[in-house]
């Protein structure tokens, strides 16, 4: 008999995918039929002619599915998803219990992934909780854990999920600062499994997961690449914004690595100094060609120069606005998923306690 597992969470971009990949991958490893399915999509990836929602591109193709997307994501929608849910009411409940009937089939897990927040869906009847309930699922939450109020969320998302009568298994606590994982761990942890919410797993956050790459800035951006495009599928953990001195912005380039720099492309003096240190990429604003010498020491570097007609201030806003979004090509992003999850979540214990219950 299939178990169910629905991975919900408190907010959006709390890691919902992060945990569905990894556990999906570990699953297969520990030799389980393993399937996904997301009830309800956002329409952002044009796949066979039609939309649907990137993690079902990316869980179809790196599970194998052999399933069609209409099946693996009954229902897909825009930015404006209230009315069309409210539209579909009863049919919405009764197009996703066919998809599942039809999934549950010659599987032993299969994971649903939740549309954004626990609750969302619920003015239709078609929340997390609520979906989990008529398939008999239970739910899982994946938390971002960035401030210490997290653990009033949980427990409030706690009593949400048990009154519509849902189940809540567990939680899995995603993106913890450095600075609070201990205190997360030896303090928080005991105090959610003394009000009755299992945690399984304490994943640090990732620069590599969170931010977007080199390729999805120039993609966001409509930028133009003008040296390393080979290198433009890295990722950054932090951005160098150029409105400094050149001395200044000197001394915090040397101290960090792994950077994204953003300047304007007329600043000759800060792009040589900064290409001396350690740079994933640069961002040229205001449509400004840098001259020939920045082209030749960036090429020499193999730093991508990125050139975007945006002044300097809205690129940053803009960039701030990307996360990082796991393509099933991106190998790299991939392995990091299997990986956080073999080492900082005790997957064993969650498929042991759904295989009891």
């Amino acid at each position: 008999m299939v178990k169910a597992l629905f991975i919900a969470s408190s907010e959006s971009f709390a890691g919902k995918t992060v945990v569905a990949l990894g556990l999906a991958l570990k699953a297969m490893e520990e030799g389980l039929r393993v399937c996904y399915m997301k009830p309800i999509g956002i329409a952002e990836t044009m796949v066979e002619g039609k939309l649907t929602d990137g993690d079902v591109v990316l869980m179809k193709k790196v599970l194998g599915l052999p399933h069609p997307y209409e099946v693996l994501c009954p229902i897909v929608v825009d930015e404006h998803f209230v009315e069309k849910l409210l539209k579909l009411g009863k049919q919405g409940k009764e197009e996703i219990l066919k998809a599942y009937s039809q999934l549950k089939k010659d599987h032993d897990l299969l994971l649903i992934g939740g549309f954004r927040s626990v609750e969302t869906g619920l003015v239709a009847g078609l929340s997390a909780p609520e979906i989990a309930k008529e398939i008999g699922a239970k739910v899982l939450l994946a938390v971002k854990s960035t401030k210490e109020e997290f653990v009033d969320e949980v427990l409030l998302k706690k009593r949400f999920i048990e009154s519509v009568g849902a189940k809540l298994q567990g939680a899995i606590l995603t993106f913890i600062p450095y600075h609070l994982y201990h205190h997360v761990k030896e303090d928080m942890v005991p105090l959610l499994e003394m009000k009755g919410v299992k945690i399984y797993g304490l994943i640090q956050e990732v620069p590599a997961l969170l931010n977007p790459t080199i390729r999805e800035i120039v993609r966001s951006l409509n930028g133009e690449v003008l040296t390393a495009p080979e290198k433009i599928d890295n990722t950054y953990e932090t951005i160098l914004i150029g409105a400094m001195t050149c001395e200044s912005a000197l001394i915090y380039a040397k101290r960090v690595a792994n950077k994204l720099v953003i300047v304007g492309g007329d600043r000759t003096d800060l792009l040589l100094s900064t290409l001396e240190t350690p740079t994933v990429a640069i961002i040229l604003t205001g449509g400004i060609h840098p001259g020939s010498r920045i082209i030749a020491k960036a090429e020499e570097k193999e730093v991508p120069l990125i050139l975007v007609n945006y002044d300097t201030y809205t690129t940053v806003q803009m960039i701030n606005k990307l996360s990082g979004r796991i393509k099933p090509e991106d190998t790299k992003r991939i392995e990091i998923v299997r990986e956080l999850v073999t080492k900082n979540v005790n997957y064993r214990a969650l498929f042991e306690d759904l295989s009891r219950d």
